[in-house]
């Protein structure tokens, strides 16, 4: 919910849409565990954006840690050493690119929860190690010859963390008048790969 718009992501159609008014408010009701118009029910049925059945628990809704910190902002991006790093991010960045032109949506995020639901990553890692191969991501990114595109770099970034058997969520959010979609890496309270006051004016739609 974005002010008194409803906003969804279709990530079957890799599509963004909203709905207002009535309907809004009716979402917003069932979101809230209140009374909500039987009409404006029905309408959101037949549309297919609900469905009868147990209504799911707070823990299992869509949240995130509010951000406090950005890597960016405290100067994550650090110097590094060697071709290595380079090429890394760069075999990274073109592999994300690639995979964000010519997958679906739903695929690539399917493949990053199976990663993460797997058990491929130790329960306990250092948050060090994740921001100093977050900083690193940062410091070599500015030397990729690749367009700067928010899904594209925090898909790299993931990768680079897999690498090190490190993860960290990826996060969808939106925004009204204008509308903006926008996706960031993030770690407990510290977004990565961007700026807190860019993040913070989405609102979260989604957590990987």
């Amino acid at each position: 919910m974005v002010a008194d718009q409803a906003i969804f992501l279709d990530v079957g159609h890799d599509r963004y849409f909203s709905v207002g008014g009535a309907a809004a408010q009716a979402m917003q009701a069932l979101l809230e565990q209140r009374p909500a118009s039987k009409v404006e029910l029905d309408r959101l049925l037949k549309a297919g954006l609900i469905e009868i059945g147990e209504a799911p628990q707070p823990s299992q809704l869509i949240c995130a840690t509010v951000p406090a910190r950005s890597l960016v902002e405290e100067g994550g991006g650090r110097a590094f050493r060697g071709l290595g790093p380079l090429l890394q991010v760069s075999a990274s960045l073109a592999k994300a690119r690639r995979d964000v032109k010519r997958r679906p949506l739903a695929s690539i995020l399917d493949d990053i929860k199976s990663r993460k639901a797997g058990g491929s990553y130790p329960s306990v890692r250092s948050s060090d190690a994740r921001l100093e191969v977050a900083a690193t991501f940062n410091a070599a990114r500015r030397f990729v010859p690749i367009k700067p595109s928010c899904l594209q770099d925090s898909l790299a970034l993931l990768a680079c963390l897999a690498r090190r058997r490190l993860s960290a969520d990826l996060v969808f959010g939106v925004k009204l008048h204008p509308f903006s979609a926008h996706c960031w890496v993030q770690a407990g309270d510290i977004v990565l790969n961007d700026a807190i006051d860019h993040v913070t004016i989405h609102t979260p739609i989604l957590v990987i």
